[in-house]
């Protein structure tokens, strides 16, 4: 009997022995294969990248990247015995943005263009503007050894297309309050621009000449924009920061943003070298399908030299003023690159 237990404990021990070894030896297996497998895979990545390379070198060198897109929105309004009251209205404003950016090794060359005009007409109103822009933005940066950092140049114009005019609340027109070059704004600088990512840069300048411009001879519209009677331009001279983005945030939804800084450290009046002139904006459009598209522009200019009326009872009470605009809209789109 106790022979016959050795027996049993013989071949079990030996059934285990052998049932632990071709465990490890699968286990081993495995190893083995995904060691081969990591071996194959790097070997894969290193033609991958190679053959791209390779693809890339047969390519056609594309110095140029240019598109844009256009839109047209449309407003209009309809009441009838309506108890909450409201004002019949129809208007439209049309929008593009266009740029096109040059880039080969060390130099880079960047410009946008972006325009805009509407007209609306209240019942019982003339037909009147109300949005009217033209701002074109040249940027030639240089390459330097420091990095995502460019020495750069900059040029920047911004107008209008017609003139406009107020309103009383008889409806009278009132004299042209500005037109086209009437006034313009010219920036021109040098400076160092930093651009860590392609929709993100930084631009300071320590030497801007700002020049605002009227060319009519209206000494009203002179006034309001702070240029000599007897002259046509009113030069500045000093620093300017530029902080640009422009990136979909989410699928179909693009943002826009832009900040211009500018500090007239040579002003004659002394106490006004510690103002800043501010011009914020931001432009929200978001693509519903592939032909329409809301939009939602803002604007913000803050310019001490500029003297804003604040009290329609009182034509003495004027002064610098935070200036506000926002067009929204709902309308038709094109979209090109």
């Amino acid at each position: 009997m106790k022979k016959r237990s050795r027996h049993i404990i013989f071949f079990l021990s030996l059934f285990c022995f052998f049932i632990g070894n071709a465990q490890i030896s699968q286990l081993d297996s495995l190893k083995t294969e995904l060691t081969n497998a990591e071996t194959n895979k790097k070997a894969s990545e290193a033609r991958i990248k190679a053959l791209k390379a390779e693809i890339e070198k047969k390519l056609p060198v594309i110095l140029w990247k240019k598109g844009g897109f256009f839109a047209a929105n449309f407003n209009q309004m309809s009441f009838n015995n309506w108890a909450s009251g409201g004002v019949n209205a129809i208007s439209i404003t049309t929008l593009a943005n266009l740029y096109a950016k040059y880039s080969k090794k060390r130099t880079t060359w960047d410009n946008n263009l972006d325009l805009a005009y509407g007209m609306i007409q209240n019942k019982n109103q003339s037909l009147r503007k109300n949005e009217d822009k033209i701002d074109f933005l040249s940027k030639f940066g240089y390459l330097s050894k420091l990095k995502h950092t460019n020495y750069a140049a900059l040029v920047n114009f911004k107008s209008q297309f017609a003139p406009s005019y107020t309103f009383d609340a008889e409806n009278v027109r009132s004299p042209m309050i500005s037109t086209f070059m009437a006034p313009a704004f010219i920036l021109a600088s040098i400076g160092i621009d930093y651009k860590p990512k392609p929709y993100f840069s930084v631009y300071l300048s320590p030497a801007t000449g700002k020049f605002t411009l009227v060319t009519v001879d209206n000494n009203s519209i002179k006034q309001s924009f702070a240029v000599d009677t007897n002259k046509v331009l009113r030069p500045e001279f000093g620093a300017l920061m530029n902080i640009f983005f422009q990136k979909d945030i989410v699928t179909n939804v693009n943002l826009l943003a832009r900040a211009s800084l500018f500090n007239n450290y040579t002003d004659e009046n002394k106490p006004n070298r510690k103002n800043i002139d501010v011009n914020l904006e931001t432009m929200i459009n978001a693509k519903l399908n592939k032909y329409v598209t809301a939009s939602l522009f803002l604007n913000w200019i803050y310019d001490n030299d500029i003297d804003i009326k604040y009290d329609e009872k009182d034509d003495t009470k004027v002064g610098p003023r935070l200036q506000f605009k926002e067009v929204f809209g709902i309308g038709l789109s094109y979209k090109f690159n």
